[in-house]
């Protein structure tokens, strides 16, 4: 049975998401991960090899389940969730943009970050999992606009296809200007693209199925 559990991160976490993130780049690149150990408003979720019963999965508000046990296996995936009320706090945050004009306005935004998955262990359904976890969480605290402003690619793993499924709207794109030999992702031509996708909550977290049916 293919066993994945979803848990909050643990200390230790720091360097392997800093390996698997950075593994995603090009060469030479660096990313500092901040797993919001200390911080209510941002929320990050860990995917690992095991059942629930070795991990703790974790409840829509991001608590853990099994007592806090530690036995888990290798982390597969990651994906974070941070609360912000203002759009230029929001722009503040994005890589790709800095405009807070490109985002809707909403009372609590939600901007996803962090969205990784291991290279051989894309196909599991992780990135969903993960996202639909965030959702839960989001709904819970009020978000009602998640956001991502996510690096779009030619690869099999690109976010876009992942957000299309969920009901996002990719509002602005702006290409990435590199050659396919720069790119660790594309193969014949670079087709990167620095892309904000949005979605507003419905008011029911439950309609996530229908807008992948």
């Amino acid at each position: 049975m293919d066993e994945i559990a979803i848990r909050d991160p643990r200390p230790s976490d720091a360097e392997p998401l800093e390996a698997l993130i950075t593994s995603h780049f090009s060469e030479g690149s660096a990313y500092g991960v901040d797993l919001g150990l200390d911080d209510p408003a941002y929320h990050v979720l860990v995917a690992v090899e095991g059942g629930a019963e070795d991990a703790g999965e974790t409840g829509a508000e991001g608590g853990r389940e099994d007592g806090g046990r530690d036995r888990d296996g290798a982390v597969l995936g990651v994906m974070a969730l941070r609360e912000l009320d203002d759009s230029a706090a929001v722009a503040d945050e994005m890589y790709f943009f800095d405009d807070p004009d490109l985002l809707p306005a909403a009372t609590l935004y939600g901007h996803l970050e962090m969205g990784y998955v291991r290279d051989d262990a894309t196909g599991r359904g992780i990135g969903s999992r993960l996202l639909e976890r965030l959702h839960a969480v989001g709904a819970e605290r009020g978000v009602d606009l998640f956001l991502a402003d996510s690096w779009y690619h030619g690869g099999d793993d690109s976010p876009e296809k992942l957000f299309d499924a969920y009901g996002y709207e990719t509002v602005h794109r702006d290409p990435i200007d590199r050659s396919a030999a720069e790119c660790p992702k594309c193969e014949r031509e670079c087709v990167c693209e620095g892309a904000l996708a949005v979605r507003r909550v419905a008011g029911d977290e439950s309609d996530a199925e229908a807008t992948r049916s």
